[in-house]
């Protein structure tokens, strides 16, 4: 269930590894007092070792370019990069995640954490602000791995202080009295079931009644 701030708890539980450092000659070359003289064999020798060195490096460089780029990656599926509505779409394709959202908001930017497999959380920055505002309440949606998502859902609905019904997508919906703002969807014939939470009141269920509104980040 999503609390306040709670979305951006999965960062600490499943924080980055931090890249290796890049390989390096285990001995260094220091100069000698006088320069050796060289002999044919000496000198390939020394373009040998030269070029190895090079190459060394180079794979270093590249290693750290590359965990860099790997970082910036890791980061916006961390909740920690306010990203625009192409960007989420991006992330999402480039990492073949499954993620659910109630489609773009005027002016908004959105968070993404997918640290963890089969639980994914969307989260709205009205205006694009509030990345590391952790007190005020903002829309999230959150996308989680459930078998028999409809079935569940539709059983959950008929427990004791629940509401339960079907939407117009066929989807199964619940939520509890006491706690309108969380509003539950078992997706039919997925194994998918979706959050949606709302600060405004009767607005998460509002979000649920529209048909298609809740959908897949495509």
């Amino acid at each position: 269930m999503i609390e306040p701030g709670t979305e951006e708890s999965a960062t600490s539980e499943n924080s980055p590894v931090a890249p290796s450092e890049p390989v390096t000659p285990e001995e260094t070359m220091t100069p000698a007092e006088s320069e050796p003289v060289l002999t044919k064999r000496g000198k390939s020798t020394m373009r040998f070792i030269v070029a190895v060195l090079i190459v060394i490096f180079g794979v270093g460089g590249y290693l750290l370019i590359s965990n860099s780029n790997k970082d910036g990656d890791l980061a916006k599926i961390q909740g920690k990069v306010a990203l625009s509505e192409q960007e989420l779409r991006d992330v999402v394709a480039a990492k073949e995640l499954t993620v659910y959202w109630a489609g773009p908001q005027t002016g908004a930017k959105y968070t993404l954490i997918a640290t963890t497999p089969g639980i994914s959380y969307v989260r709205y920055l009205p205006g694009g602000v509030g990345l590391d505002d952790t007190k005020t309440l903002f829309r999230a949606i959150g996308t989680y791995a459930q078998k028999d998502a409809y079935s569940v859902s539709l059983t959950a609905g008929k427990a004791d202080g629940n509401v339960g019904f079907t939407n117009s997508d066929g989807n199964a919906v619940f939520y509890a009295k006491a706690r309108p703002s969380n509003v539950y969807i078992g997706i039919k014939g997925k194994d998918i079931q979706v959050e949606v939470f709302d600060p405004v009141v009767d607005q998460a269920l509002g979000l649920v009644l529209v048909r298609g509104q809740i959908s897949l980040v495509n």
